[in-house]
């Protein structure tokens, strides 16, 4: 039996990553976020207005976009408690965020120069993917942004035959109603797998 209800969030699950953004001084800005899709060249990601990252996307700023593995969950949550913005709002004000305008040093994460774009790549994600934005469309309370992929990084360990991630190596980090989380043991593989 299942029962009607009304979630104040229905955010089911999706992998966490922590996308780079620089504001038009030049100033790096990470944020925590896992509202993403990604098909082909192109990723998909949700931000919330308000924040240091929506202010930079829309003044421009190409963005990275780095995936951490399982291990980092405390870095990430370290990242999601702090602003690159100069003033807090109610909600982050409860939640005790605080105010950083150095996220890699407050967190211990190490900024690594990025090719193609200006926004650095977090050195710690064995995953990056280097993007320039392409559009913005705006919902409401938060922004999707298009991006194209220009730039893919990819830690050697991770990768199987023919230059393809394994999957039985990748313990992505897994934001399931609000709780960190992985992966366990396959169930089984899809058709396309290893294409």
């Amino acid at each position: 039996m299942k029962s009607k209800s009304k979630l104040n969030s229905f955010y089911y699950g999706f992998p966490v990553f922590m996308v780079t953004t620089q504001d038009s001084e030049g100033k790096n800005n990470i944020c925590a976020a896992s509202s993403s899709i990604s098909l082909g060249e192109k990723i998909i990601i949700g931000i919330s207005k308000g924040s240091k990252t929506h202010s930079n996307l829309v003044a421009g700023s190409d963005a990275v976009i780095n995936i951490p593995d399982h291990t980092l969950w405390e870095k990430v949550e370290q990242v999601g408690r702090l602003t690159g913005g100069d003033t807090l709002s109610e909600n982050q004000t409860k939640w005790g965020v605080e105010i950083c305008h150095d996220k890699f040093a407050k967190a211990g994460l190490t900024a690594e120069a990025s090719i193609d774009v200006a926004p650095p790549r977090i050195a710690e994600c064995p995953i990056q993917a280097e993007c320039r934005l392409v559009s913005i469309s705006d919902k409401g309370r938060f922004i999707l942004a298009e991006l194209d992929i220009v730039n893919l990084w990819v830690e050697n360990p991770l990768l199987g035959e023919n230059g393809i991630v394994d999957s039985t190596q990748w313990k992505p980090l897994i934001f399931n109603f609000r709780e960190y989380d992985t992966v366990g043991d396959a169930l089984g593989f899809n058709v396309k797998y290893g294409n």
